[in-house]
């Protein structure tokens, strides 16, 4: 286990700001939305019981033979049309040799030389939060193997090793080195997450590891060439703000041995960010440290322009287009479109449903009500039962008054935990037609306050707030099909009037 050097954030203050500048490029490591694995037949769900979706390839068993799952090789060739890149007709694959616990051959199966993707960019602005335009440039994007989890803390003592993840498919999208802030970083990050999503390549997770980010940092004095800096690389950086900080840190961190004379070494770091640290975990491997060789077993991958002139016409609306659109033809905010194209599905199902509907009507339902179910079942939209059409059966019930808010919610509650009758079949199941009947709730009313004397005594003195308790008492006399605007105006009328 190597020492650990830890190096806090510098306050470097403007002026070191000024004299020196960073230069940054990222590689994303991105699973694919492939049911099976890059080179087996094994199931890709690498979050089930430990080392149950595995094949003979996946565990590096002598005599296994890879053999290529098509399916990954075109999810990689729409992600780098989506980035603005070319698919390359001929492609091949490496070995990237390095001995580890969590890779069972041995070695990795990369695309080193060949890539399936080359060029492309990223253009981030104003309607991504900069208040300048910057266009960010791919190098590649290459197939490659995920590796194994390491699971630790099991047995003390021991590591312990689930080969699900060894093989799963992954995309690894490498930038040019044209990002010069932490921001920027972030951004575009940010930017390719809600791309791949939106083109149905991953779901980009990095709470879950299905998109993981490696950075490269140097700085170099104003003026210099940007490329003289001396680049370190931070490892496995798993969220937006954690980007954010490991970047800053890291910078101020080089600049500071800069002005007190020191070399920067070429390393592997890693990031604490509860005390906002990088820390030196190894030296810095070269490409020669690697070994890299062409895989033998696996044939060159070629790719005719028919098969990509159709994968072209295949491809969905841009997200800045959608963006662009929805906003214009359905009046809706920058973010509210946004938080739907996280969401993979969601801009659809929103578009199914709000044909002849009030649109913010049916984004509010989605971002709160449908959004709020799926974090309280740990659920994404494309997993959830729920259908555009039994969503526009409840909001048409809402419009009409046929059912109330609280009862939507329990409609919506069901029909994501599977249920398949109408939601005209479910009114008449839970008894849940709307009392409309302006005097039954008048009597209802009168008889409430007749029994909390107290209560109206409270309100006549001021203490609006009783008008929320009564709100609740009738709420509850009616088991919910009292509509609450109602209830609130019928008691409030009744309550003036003892004045």
């Amino acid at each position: 286990m190597p020492v650990q050097h830890y190096y806090s954030s510098f306050a470097v203050g403007d002026r070191a700001a000024a004299e020196f500048q960073a230069t940054i490029g990222l590689e994303l490591h991105v699973q694919l939305l492939a049911a099976q694995k890059l080179f087996s037949a094994a199931s890709a769900k690498w979050d089930g019981p430990p080392n149950t979706n595995i094949s003979a390839v996946d565990a590096g068993l002598p005599g296994s033979l890879p053999q290529l799952n098509p399916e990954c090789v075109k999810l990689a060739a729409r992600a780098i049309l989506a980035l603005n890149g070319q698919v390359q007709r001929r492609s091949a694959f490496d070995r990237k040799h390095y001995f580890y616990a969590d890779q069972p051959l041995g070695y990795q199966i990369t695309q080193q030389q060949h890539p399936v993707g080359r060029g492309g960019f990223i253009e981030l602005g104003p309607l991504d939060g900069l208040d300048y335009t910057k266009r960010i440039g791919i190098h590649q994007l290459q197939l490659e193997q995920d590796t194994a989890k390491s699971v630790h803390g099991v047995y003390p003592g021991y590591v312990l090793v689930d080969l699900n993840r060894a093989g799963v498919a992954l995309a690894e999208i490498v930038s040019e080195p044209d990002i010069e802030t932490a921001e920027e970083a972030a951004l575009y990050v940010r930017k390719v997450q809600m791309l791949l999503r939106h083109i149905g390549v991953s779901n980009c997770h990095m709470e879950e590891g299905s998109l993981r980010c490696d950075v490269n940092v140097s700085v170099y004095r104003s003026g210099d060439d940007r490329l003289s800096g001396t680049r370190c690389e931070l490892k496995n950086l798993n969220s937006l703000k954690v980007i954010r900080g490991a970047i800053n840190s890291e910078i101020d961190r080089q600049i500071d041995a800069i002005q007190r004379g020191e070399a920067v070494v070429q390393e592997t770091r890693g990031y604490d960010a509860q005390n906002n640290r990088t820390f030196a975990t190894r030296s810095k491997e070269t490409a020669p440290d690697y070994r890299y060789m062409p895989e033998p077993d696996v044939p060159e991958i070629c790719i005719s322009d028919d098969w990509i002139e159709q994968l072209r016409n295949e491809m969905p609306e841009s997200p800045e287009a959608t963006l662009e659109r929805m906003m214009t033809q359905y009046g809706l905010s920058q973010e509210d479109v946004e938080t739907m194209l996280a969401e993979p599905g969601c801009t659809a199902l929103f578009e199914q449903s709000v044909v002849g509907r009030d649109p913010k009507r049916v984004v509010s339902w989605i971002t709160s009500e449908i959004f709020g179910q799926l974090a309280y079942r740990s659920q994404r939209l494309a997993d959830s039962s729920l259908s555009a059409e039994q969503f526009a059966q409840l909001l048409d019930a809402l419009n009409a008054d046929t059912i109330t808010s609280a009862q939507a919610k329990q409609a919506l509650i069901a029909f994501m935990d599977g249920e398949q009758r109408t939601v005209g079949e479910l009114i008449k199941a839970y008894g849940w037609e709307v009392i409309s009947d302006q005097d039954e709730l008048r009597n209802i009313a009168e008889r409430l306050l007749e029994a909390h004397p107290k209560e109206v005594a409270g309100y006549l003195k001021g203490q609006t707030r009783r008008l929320n308790f009564f709100v609740g008492k009738l709420m509850q006399a009616t088991q919910g099909q009292a509509k609450p605007q109602d209830a609130s105006q019928i008691i409030k009328n009744l309550l003036e009037a003892r004045r």
